[in-house]
């Protein structure tokens, strides 16, 4: 795929369309028809509909990129996501984990993994482990959640998309 700049654009709308516009989408639309109650309190058919939602839209995309031939790093990540929201999807059915956590660690490894070939990256790392503390400790003082599922989740996101990458790698 060549880098020109307009290539560039489409793929960041691609990108959009498929991984925010296209699951709100769906997910207003089940709003809309009483498949969901509440956004913010989510019951848990109405969470893993949301999961299963937005984890068919990611793993979609990770194909258009594939087809694409977009560099290897960002198939990684992207299908890196969606096997996190098919894990969060799992883990629904038993635990109410951090989905916010989930993509905070998965955010960490991708920052961590490009921090080792570029170093002048290690202020970005630094920020993202600050921005994850403090989303998790905002979802623990909300009373959203508990520290174990924020620990489990952040642990459960950035293992997922490390691995991912290390796999891909090989």
């Amino acid at each position: 795929m060549p880098g020109t700049i307009h290539t560039q654009w489409v793929l960041i709308s691609v990108c959009i369309g498929y991984t925010v516009l296209l699951p709100l989408a769906f997910i207003s639309l089940a709003k809309r028809i009483g498949f969901i109650g509440s956004l913010r309190n989510m019951q848990r058919k109405e969470r893993i509909l949301s999961l299963v939602i937005t984890g068919i839209c990611i793993y979609s995309f990770s194909y258009v990129m594939k087809g694409w031939h977009t560099p290897i790093t960002m198939q990684s990540f992207v299908f890196g996501a969606a096997i996190m929201i098919f894990i969060s999807l799992i883990l629904s059915t038993f635990s109410r984990i951090s989905l916010h956590s989930i993509g905070w660690g998965g955010l960490t490894a991708l920052v961590s993994y490009f921090s080792f070939s570029q170093p002048d990256l290690s202020w970005l790392f630094a920020l993202v482990v600050l921005l994850s503390g403090l989303v998790g400790t905002a979802r623990i003082y909300l009373e959203e959640h508990t520290p174990r599922q924020i620990y489990f989740g952040y642990l459960i996101g950035f293992f997922t998309i490390w691995t991912t990458f290390v796999v891909r790698a090989l």
